[in-house]
């Protein structure tokens, strides 16, 4: 338990405190680019040594050599009142929401486990690969979901499991956590500038008031994700879909971009580091570019107050092109292991006619099922909810007036055109991805899931989490929170709609309770006992055949989640235990025993009379079968021979 929770602690810190002397940046803008820096050398280490721990443990190294450097460079100046500044000035605000955001992460994730479908199916088989292999992912001989997924966030947390020393699913949950926490620190960057402020001014006396001050601001940012459904995993502190990590990122990006930096070349390179992360975290996030460009060419061309308008379109050259280049030479070199079927999800099938297709007459389309998604899809963003309450379109709506009412209220008539701009770019940029959603709907999902608009509500809260972190970012940016009144109002505000989640949308705050109060690993026990039946009686190249009678999937998904690198196969096997029963498989008994070939044990986790009146005639010795036991397959002939271990 100690390395899991001092380790990560002090590499964060570590990567943090040196990007934040090296470029003389706060350090709760500091740790964020460190920490996206970081995950682009383990992305080269695997790329070009096929080692994964290399870019981990060099980037340690070459942070604890930058440090060294500095101490050597700035030696003679080092004294007890110089550190002080330093510590005052860059680190000590950020520092201390990190501190407490750290150990209630930690706290919260208390024997917190895996719970959703795509966690066991492919999320947590990409880290848990990654981890075995030293390797990306796409590399494993396993068959597995979506092996051709770009791997950022699973590369962080391979960071994270190799710097605590374990690989432990609520350390995974931790990793993503502060990763999404330090892309939501520097909006936090004006309150704590100002807390530091009046507390110099009125004396230790006032520290009590304005550290208040600062956790209330985190806390009212921190309680933004509690307001989503966790339908489909969008849980914030219980999920490892990158759906919330994309929008930080792609939410990071957009902020940096519409703030007036002090230093134009750092923020292009700082920009450049995380869009290049942002387009290797998930495949649509490559269509998120034009919106960011948007935001800073707008910015340039009609806000900027600098001369060198010319020295920023030469930035965006590598602003555009290092992405790029990066999304194009993983894909290049995961074809080598896997390929990529051009259909679902994945950017290989798609082509100018489908944009013209899936927005064109559904009575010529050449999907058959067009007319559907697009009735379903028009009526759900106007009418199904994807925060505990409201529909995509109302609350697109509702945000974008917020930023008009917000610049009724600023004086300072600058300020007051970049936060109209930022609500005309909301409400454009939140039809342009409605769009864009429907356009994945109609051309990257298999029919059944288009059909259904499988997972509406995680999509579509991708871009309204963006927008909502955005308008508190502009609150904050604007000081509209120094008068008494403009901080009461949205503290208030919180307080009601806090308690209005308590009461009719509970499902959102348990997402926020410890492990050992849901009961996560009891929920689980089921798959894990089975695993280690497994685990504890095969070797990790065995291929196990499991007999589960009513398995809807979920059983199966789990052992070869928990089991790997294992083989494992069977399923549901017999005739249909209920109407509508699609997973069973009623074979005879010789496709039954010819299933079996290949395997070399057979585990007999749940059967019931239907199953052995049928099949006990496939077994040499018909006595064995049983639940919850496993056997080794000795031989196949016109009957199984099996082996107790």
């Amino acid at each position: 338990m100690i390395p899991g929770l001092i380790c990560p602690l002090i590499y964060s810190l570590v990567l943090g405190g040196v990007w934040s002397a090296c470029f003389k940046k706060k350090f709760s803008s500091s740790l964020a680019p460190a920490f996206m820096v970081h995950i682009l050398l383990v992305l080269l280490s695997g790329l070009i040594f096929k080692h994964l721990s290399i870019g981990v443990w060099g980037g340690i190294v070459i942070a604890l050599v930058a440090a060294l450097v500095l101490v050597i460079k700035n030696g003679k100046n080092l004294n007890k009142d110089s550190i002080r500044k330093f510590v005052t000035k860059l680190w000590n605000e950020g520092l201390l929401l990190f501190l407490v955001f750290y150990v209630l992460c930690f706290l919260l994730n208390s024997t917190k486990c895996f719970i959703y479908w795509d966690e066991f199916s492919h999320w947590g088989i990409f880290l848990k690969e990654s981890l075995r292999l030293d390797n990306f992912y796409c590399t494993s001989p396993m068959e597995f979901y979506h092996k051709d997924y770009v791997p950022a966030m699973t590369l962080f947390e391979t960071i994270w499991c190799k710097i605590s020393f374990r690989y432990l699913e609520a350390d995974v949950y931790r990793a993503m956590q502060v990763f999404m926490f330090s892309l939501l620190m520097p909006m936090l960057e004006k309150i704590s500038e100002y807390s530091a402020k009046r507390i110099a001014e009125l004396g230790k006396g006032s520290a009590l008031k304005y550290r208040a001050a600062q956790l209330g601001a985190m806390f009212l940012v921190l309680f933004v994700p509690l307001l989503f459904r966790t339908i489909d995993g969008f849980a914030f502190y219980h999920t490892i879909y990158c759906d919330i990590a994309v929008a930080l990122i792609f939410y990071w990006c957009v902020y940096e971009s519409y703030k007036e930096p002090d230093d134009k070349i750092y923020q292009f390179v700082s920009l450049t580091i995380a869009v290049t992360v942002l387009v290797l975290t998930k495949m649509i996030a490559m269509a998120f570019l034009p919106l960011i460009f948007g935001v800073l060419i707008v910015r340039i061309l009609l806000l900027s107050k600098s001369k060198m308008k010319a020295i920023y379109w030469a930035l965006m050259v590598p602003l555009i092109g290092m992405p790029v280049a990066f999304w194009m030479w993983f894909n290049k070199f995961s074809d080598k292991f896997i390929v990529h079927s051009g259909e679902i999800q994945s950017y290989d099938g798609m082509s100018l006619s489908q944009i013209a297709e899936a927005f064109g007459d559904p009575a010529k389309s050449s999907i058959p099922y067009l007319s559907v998604v697009r009735e379903s899809y028009l009526k759900a963003i106007f009418t199904r909810n994807i925060l505990a309450f409201g529909s995509y379109a109302l609350i697109l709506i509702l945000i974008t007036a917020l930023f008009f009412v917000m610049a009724i209220f600023i004086k300072d008539r600058p300020e007051k055109k970049k936060t109209i701009a930022a609500g005309i770019w909301t409400i454009l940029s939140g039809i342009y991805y409605a769009f864009l959603m429907y356009f994945m709907y109609c051309t990257n999902f298999e029919e059944y899931e288009a059909r259904r608009l499988a997972s509406f509500e995680r999509y579509m809260n991708t871009f309204i989490i963006v927008a909502l972190f955005l308008l508190l970012a502009v609150y904050f940016e604007s000081e509209l929170w120094k008068p008494k009144k403009m901080r009461t109002i949205p503290v208030v505000a919180v307080a009601v709609i806090f308690a209005g989640v308590v009461a009719f949308y509970p499902e959102g705050v348990v997402q926020v309770l410890p492990g050992f109060v849901t009961g996560d690993q009891r929920s689980m026990a089921v798959f894990t006992n089975g695993a280690e039946v497994i685990e504890s009686n095969t070797g990790d190249d065995a291929a196990v055949y499991i007999v589960v009678r009513g398995d809807n999937g979920d059983y199966l998904r789990h052992q070869e989640y928990y089991c790997g690198p294992r083989t494992i196969g069977g399923g549901s096997i017999g005739p249909v235990m209920y109407d509508g029963d699609i997973w069973s498989e009623d074979l005879t008994v010789e496709e039954f025993i010819e299933d079996l070939e290949g395997f070399d044990y057979i585990y007999f986790s749940e059967v019931d009379d239907v199953f052995t009146q049928k099949y006990s005639g496939a077994f040499e010795d018909p006595t064995l079968v049983a639940n919850g036991v496993i056997y080794k397959i000795v031989e196949i002939d016109s009957k199984v021979h099996l082996e107790q271990i």
